[in-house]
């Protein structure tokens, strides 16, 4: 019979009954495991809104050295995750409460997905033992998270906690970035396992065609004027803004940014900029059916409604480079697919085509004509104090727009006015993300970003205020105020072929009682103010960007 040391655990003498050498193994908890996590990729924050299951979670990253950033509802918790994401160009953390925690948070998670923000959402789940009799918080988290992940696994043991972290953390990474989901059962936080190891994996991704002769090839030889590079949200997360700049100059190409792009995609000053596509079919087949050749730079070119027509022109040449396979021809066929990194595919092919080393020309921002097109005077007097807020903000500033009845007017101030920063509607197309987004960006960048978004949007997420205030966090939110969902009777109108003034509209009005948003927002731990003339503008914004935390300006706008 084979004498163990007593000092050894049961797990440790496995060594001596296969007849090997007896070496203790470093054992560590789950919830050590976490801690050994957040230090080894050096994650500074964990967001959140916590429940029963995640309990032994929170005391592990208690003791670590990340902050645990509260947010009072998930929906904020995933949306300023997304906003710091965003900024520091690697996966946040999240934290939410199993099942119902989870539902939440989808709609934001779903944005996340559609805009390739990198997260790694982890949930409890209802301890291990347990599951067999159907308990209450027990349930199918990976069936839930399925459709707003690229990737979702629950860990069925301790010892393979350390692999599930890895690999999800590194899923979340690898192109086409986006969240990933992990469901943890609460006793693993607690129980011992030997498997601890992890590694800081440095992706080498900087992956150009080889045949980008090729590539180039076939863009010189479209007649001029008769090419279109249409970017998406890919352009402006690799950086490649720069090196578009250039092609669009060597190529003499019309240069467009994709609908719901999410992030800054182009220079808005270039000579060659012509907006952004819009978002009906019909109106984006009509702008490219203009042209013989589409370069497509990222994903897709999204839409908001279909009104008859495919977006893209059947007779229309599609040349696509994308940081992803599945994404290459996807949505519509493709002449040539290019797989490759985005920033380094870019940056080749401006060589290629022996493009300008630095971009010429910057068109001027005509102030004229803004002020002809938005004036004080008119139907709607209050454009022009949506105007002057823009004018008033270093052009590095972020602007954050979201599904109001101002969208349009903002986002067509902003790329006018040159702002390159510019986070338009979400992608996934649920409303709460402006808000807790404009938080994260202020996390990431020390700057408040600045959000538009409407009275009714408002009330998706306006629990980021909170977050905002307790953690000193600067943000300035513009809200519009106007007692209705007034994006949805336009589009009803639209839809129906009827004006505002005729039409009965059923469940789009908060009147009677009106909403008091000042009193939310402060209840939140914002400090309020009115946006009420131009005249003012300047000393309401200084106030604002000066505040360690939320600055919430209303703007009452015109029925």
């Amino acid at each position: 019979m084979i004498a163990i040391p007593r000092r050894y655990t049961v797990s440790q003498v496995c060594g001596y009954v296969k007849g090997k050498s007896a070496i203790p193994m470093k054992t560590r908890t789950g919830g050590e495991l976490i801690q050994d996590f957040l230090e080894t990729y050096e994650i500074p924050f964990v967001f959140g809104n916590p429940g029963t299951t995640e309990t032994t979670f929170l005391a592990a990253v208690a003791a670590s050295k990340a902050t645990y950033v509260l947010s009072l509802h998930e929906s904020s918790a995933v949306g300023i995750a997304a906003g710091y994401a965003l900024i520091a160009g690697k996966p946040s953390i999240v934290s939410l409460h199993t099942y119902p925690g989870l539902a939440n948070g989808m709609f934001n998670m779903r944005n996340a997905l559609m805009s390739g923000v990198p997260m790694l959402v982890i949930a409890g789940q209802q301890d291990s033992r347990f599951l067999i009799h159907n308990p209450v918080l027990g349930a199918p988290n990976t069936r839930l998270a399925e459709t707003a992940t690229k990737y979702a696994y629950e860990v069925t043991r301790t010892d393979d906690l350390a692999v599930a972290l890895q690999r999800c953390y590194l899923q979340a990474r690898l192109q086409p970035t986006g969240p990933v989901f992990l469901s943890i059962p609460m006793n693993f936080m607690l129980e011992q396992t030997e498997h601890t190891r992890f590694k800081k994996t440095r992706i080498v991704e900087d992956t150009v065609p080889c045949a980008i002769g090729e590539v180039a090839g076939a863009l010189e030889a479209v007649p001029r004027g008769q090419l279109a590079i249409v970017a998406d949200y890919a352009v402006g997360a690799a950086h490649g803004i720069e090196a578009i700049s250039r092609i669009a100059t060597g190529l003499g190409a019309d240069l467009y940014a994709a609908p719901f792009h999410v992030q800054g995609t182009v220079d808005p000053l270039h000579p060659n900029f012509r907006g952004q596509l819009p978002p009906t079919t019909r109106k984006i087949n009509e702008t490219l059916g203009r042209y013989q050749t589409l370069l497509l730079i990222g994903e897709k070119v999204d839409s908001f409604t279909y009104d008859g027509l495919s977006a893209l022109p059947s007779a229309l040449q599609v040349i696509q480079i994308a940081p992803a396979a599945n994404q290459l021809g996807f949505d519509f066929p493709c002449d040539m697919a290019v797989l490759g990194d985005i920033r380094a595919t870019l940056d080749a092919l401006a060589t290629a085509l022996g493009a300008p080393a630095e971009p010429t020309g910057t068109r001027t921002v005509d102030e004229a004509a803004l002020d002809a097109r938005y004036p004080a005077s008119g139907e709607r007097p209050t454009d022009a104090l949506i105007l002057g807020v823009l004018r008033r903000l270093d052009r590095a500033t972020h602007i954050v727009t979201e599904g109001s009845s101002e969208d349009a007017i903002v986002q067509d101030m902003a790329v006018r006015l040159g702002f390159r920063n510019v986070h338009f509607s979400p992608r996934g197309g649920g409303l709460g993300w402006a808000m807790p987004l404009g938080v994260g960006i202020g996390l990431a960048t020390g700057k408040p970003a600045v959000c538009f978004v409407g009275d009714g949007g408002s009330l998706f997420s306006i629990h980021a205020l909170w977050t905002a205030a307790k953690y000193r966090i600067p943000s300035i939110f513009v809200c519009f105020v106007n007692n209705e969902y007034r994006l949805l009777k336009d589009l009803w109108c639209n839809a129906m072929g009827t004006t505002i003034e005729t039409t009965r509209f059923v469940g789009l009005d908060f009147s009677d009682p009106n909403v008091d948003l000042q009193r939310i927002a402060e209840g939140f731990g914002a400090r309020t103010e009115r946006i009420q003339d131009l005249a003012g503008i300047g000393d309401v914004l200084a106030r604002a960007i000066s505040h360690p935390g939320p600055s919430f300006l209303i703007l009452d706008r015109e029925p």
